[in-house]
């Protein structure tokens, strides 16, 4: 018997801590008299931010090392796995890992009986709005808690790795045990506190399982390449063809590269006031992503498909309020925010503060410290 543990995650962010992860299951099992071993997916190397990656770890009580890395070493990805852990739960709405194609759901290798884990302050139904319909029977379970984002070789030490150990452990003993969690923390950090974190997070995730059926989720709307293996090569000639690449002009000017978007790696989006903007075109020339069309109107509407997130936009916009960044997922599609701003000027208007909510997040300047909430205001409208 083998036990497939898939930790997805986002690259340079979470690199280090999806890593952990992955080798603290390998070390928790073997202490159980179990083999194991873990390893990063090769193609998501080199790793972009924010681009969705992953890490595997294995365990088997009853092959041998050999045994078990002759079976799952050298595999490219896996076909299904008893446990995805998501870091980062905006990876919900789909992701499109650097040296895949098309924007894949998240839950794409999740067997039946199986279970999709998410870090997330949502609830079940919530994610269930942007998750993939499944043929079969699998479980969701949610361990409370916000993305932790750090940088490159920079972890980020908030107690994640430790809560998803016990989740783990909560959602299939079979991968790794509680007890045996405990043991491990308490052995290699002395640390209460992270010991208690651990058990905390498998109390709390035991209370929030829960099993999704085939009519729950949704149709998903992206189609998904289907490339040919090894043994459908075909003789003799071109054996896989090109997936189209090349940037081209996209409608308003910009450069754009339908083979990979690359919007599933934002855990925000900017949020802009149409009529507070005063056509700077700072944010045009600073997106590092060229998001942004020029409008008929001399303003700038955001292609969010190509959005990454990055935050830019937002902090070289001089208007307060202006370009606020908001949650993800708070949003359930990728229309035009200025087509909707032109057509109901005064509806946008109460949208977008509705989306930005009473709060600001603003990332500190220092890679690994986290970010910071403060108050946001309300400015009316440009008479």
């Amino acid at each position: 018997m083998i036990k497939r543990v898939e930790v997805q995650y986002r690259g340079i962010f979470q690199k280090t801590l999806g890593k952990y992860i992955g080798s603290d299951i390998v070390q928790i099992a073997s202490r159980m008299g179990k083999v194991a071993f873990s390893n990063g997916r090769y193609s998501d190397a080199p790793e972009r931010n924010g681009i969705p990656c992953k890490y595997f770890a294995f365990v088997s009580p009853d092959l041998s090392e050999e045994e078990l890395e002759a079976e799952c070493g050298s595999s490219l990805d896996i076909a299904d796995v008893d446990v995805s852990v998501v870091v980062d739960d905006t990876m919900a709405k789909g992701v499109e890992p650097w040296g895949w194609h098309g924007i894949r759901p998240v839950n794409e290798k999740v067997g039946h009986k199986s279970c999709l884990l998410m870090v997330s302050r949502h609830d079940h139904e919530h994610l269930l709005k942007f998750t993939a319909k499944q043929p079969f029977p699998y479980r969701l379970a949610t361990l409370e808690g916000d993305a932790s984002l750090a940088g490159l070789w920079v972890f980020k030490d908030d107690l994640t790795r430790e809560r998803c150990l016990g989740a783990v452990a909560a959602v299939d003993p079979a991968v790794i045990s509680i007890e045996a969690v405990e043991e491990y923390l308490l052995d290699t950090t002395q640390d209460g506190d992270r010991v208690r974190a651990a058990r905390d997070a498998y109390d709390t995730t035991l209370r929030r399982i829960k099993v999704v059926t085939p009519d729950q989720g949704i149709d998903w709307p992206h189609e998904i390449p289907v490339l040919p293996k090894w043994h459908e090569f075909e003789e003799g000639g071109v054996v896989v063809q090109g997936v189209k690449r090349g940037f081209k002009l996209g409608p308003r000017g910009q450069n754009r590269n339908d083979g990979f978007k690359h919007g599933t790696s934002k855990t925000q989006r900017p949020v802009v006031r149409f009529d507070l903007c005063i056509k700077c075109t700072l944010c045009w020339l600073d997106c590092p992503d060229e998001c942004f069309d020029p409008t008929d109107d001399g303003l700038y509407d955001i292609n969010y498909e190509v959005c990454t997130g990055c935050h830019k936009c937002a902090e070289v916009c001089p208007v307060k309020e202006c370009i606020v960044m908001v949650d993800e997922m708070q949003f359930e599609d990728d229309k035009s925010p200025w087509e909707q701003h032109k057509k109901d000027p005064a509806g946008y208007i109460q949208w977008a503060e509705d989306k930005k909510g009473p709060t600001r997040i603003r990332y500190r300047h220092v890679t690994g410290e986290g970010f910071e909430t403060v108050e946001g205001v309300t400015v009316p409208a440009k008479s």
